[in-house]
Formats: structure tokens, sequence, C-alpha cells
């Protein structure tokens, strides 16, 4: 046709190959507008997902290897950008997991993957301090939580005072006083308490072989603060 380009075979068919590949990806959330808990820095989703050069230095210097890159099914402007992960650790262990606790006893309260970033995607505020900065907060699924479901269970209660103290602790007790009836005790966040640190997400036991049925993820799970 004069004064066009005419529609090739080839052209057609890389048309129709990229909207069957389009297709294919439609239960992704393709637009990566799909909320992700961030390291320390990383609450400017904006800020992170425009400025992040996915070099993974802040993968890296994790010293509690609980940052990991983002997959495309988290969409695809998140793919390779760090995100949080507490779950991928033994369950029930109350002397051998990992959580964020700012890098406090490694680098002084200066979390090491914010240090180490060379584009400014993970930038601690200008009043940061190891107390202020909230990563997410700790959501309680009492579906499959072993405490609300059969029997009593003290992992992220326990946890949660191990590594904030009786006066920080976010998770307590409803019905604290029942000493003598321990399955009514049933543990309760505090989501103004809570930090996101995840110690409690890493010692969860509800998902272990046999602990809950068709349980997709831990009962209790750090989620982003605007989910």
């Amino acid at each position: 046709m004069a004064g066009g380009n005419p529609l090739t075979r080839r052209t057609l068919c890389i048309g129709v190959g990229a909207t069957v590949a389009m297709a294919g990806l439609g239960s992704l959330r393709y637009l990566g507008s799909e909320a992700l808990v961030r390291p320390p820095g990383g609450q400017d989703e904006e800020n992170l997902v425009s400025k992040c050069v996915h070099c993974y230095r802040c993968i890296e210097a994790c010293p509690e290897r609980v940052i990991v890159p983002a997959s495309i099914g988290s969409g695809v402007l998140n793919m390779r950008t760090p995100r949080m992960e507490f779950s991928d650790c033994y369950p029930g262990q109350l002397d051998d997991f990992r959580y964020c606790d700012m890098c406090a006893e490694r680098n002084g309260g200066v979390p090491l993957c914010a240090e180490v970033c060379p584009s400014g995607a993970l930038a601690l505020p200008i009043d940061y301090t190891p107390d202020s900065e909230v990563l997410g907060v700790a959501v309680l699924n009492t579906e499959t939580c072993i405490a609300y479901r059969s029997s009593f269970c003290a992992f992220c209660h326990d946890v949660c005072i191990q590594v904030r103290g009786e006066d920080k602790a976010a998770i307590y007790y409803q019905n604290a006083d029942a000493s003598e009836a321990l399955e009514t005790r049933l543990p309760v966040v505090d989501a103004t308490k809570c930090n996101g640190c995840g110690a409690c997400e890493a010692v969860c036991v509800s998902a272990q072989a046999g602990s809950a049925m068709d349980a997709s993820e831990r009962a209790i799970v750090v989620k982003p603060l605007d989910e």
C-alpha cells in the first residue's frame, strides 16, 4: 500500500505470539503492583523500584540471610528487587532462627543492606533509629494457628519477647491468667508494637509436616504495611 507500512506475515506472527505470551502471564501481577515486605530503608516503594539496579549487594550483605530477590510472580517491575523472606528456615528453633534486627549487634544498628546500596534504593529516613524502623506487621491466621485449632503453642509469643523484650513485645496472650488451662491462652498481635522483624514467622510451626491441612504459608506471616 502506498504511503504506509504493509502488515507482513512475520509482523502478524510476532504480534500474535506476544499476545499469547501476555495472556499466559495473566495470572501474574504483571504491572508490579504487589506489595512486598522490603528491607530497611526500602519502605518508599516508588523510590525502591525506580532506583534499584538489581546488583544484589543488599542480599549479599545481609548477615541473617533474610533478603531475597523477588520473582516474576510478584510482577515484572518487582522482579529481582529485594524483599524479606522469614519462612526459609526450620520452624520451632528458638536458638537458631533468622530475622531482621537492623544489624544492631553487627553494625551498631545501621542495617548493612542500606549501607552498601549504591543507588539509594534503600534509603534510611533522616530520623532513623533501630527502634523506629518498621518493615511490616505480623498477621496471625487463626484458621491455621495451632493455638487456636487444637492445643497450646507458645513459639511466636516467646520469640517476640526474646528479641524485643517484655516491654516492646508485640505478641501477648488473650486469657493470659489462665494458668490452669494453657490451651485457653491464645496469641494476639499488637500491630502498634510490631516492627515486622520476622522472628515470629521464622519459628512458627503451623505449616510443619502434619501440623495444618492445606496450609500454603505459616500461620503468622509478616505483611506489608499497606496491604
